[in-house]
């Protein structure tokens, strides 16, 4: 049984290029970080393999979207995306929440996301790519079964 800690932690996916040594590496460090969140980590490839389904309000970004920036979507459909979605992981992991506050500093937002973009746009260039997207466990995900007769979609 859940104790009431971990029922009342929030949920966040964390949407990745699967294929990018970089994402995975990052994806790796943080499953070894304490978080706050439960914090889903989905491929990309895992949800062009399953039709989208299990990430609320992923739906509404296009595959190119999804490749030019990390998502992240809280168990309401809120997305956020590129240095927004890294700052929102950052505010769930003990010890780095405190940089996510630099994020709202005046200009700090401009600057971050200028970064992401650069890095992102050059992920397979400078950190390399591998074909084994299933390389850190991300293949174990599995979208949540979807139950009406539950508001939470299951028991």
């Amino acid at each position: 049984m859940a104790s009431p800690r971990q029922r009342s932690a929030e949920k966040l996916f964390v949407v990745y290029d699967g294929e990018c040594n970089f994402c995975i590496a990052t994806v790796a460090r943080l499953k070894e970080l304490p978080s706050r969140a439960d914090l889903q980590f989905v491929q990309i490839q895992q949800l062009e393999q399953q039709g989208m389904l299990g990430v609320p309000g992923i739906q509404q970004v296009s595959e190119q979207q999804l490749y030019e920036k990390m998502h992240v979507a809280d168990s309401n459909g809120v997305l956020y995306a590129g240095a927004e979605g890294v700052v929102r992981v950052l505010r769930t992991v003990k010890g780095l929440s405190v940089l996510s506050l630099l994020y709202q500093l005046p200009g700090m937002s401009r600057i971050a996301d200028a970064i992401y973009r650069i890095i992102a746009s050059r992920r397979y260039e400078w950190f390399g790519r591998t074909e084994q997207s299933c390389s850190v466990n991300g293949c174990e995900w599995k979208p949540p079964r979807q139950n009406n007769n539950h508001p939470e979609g299951g028991r």
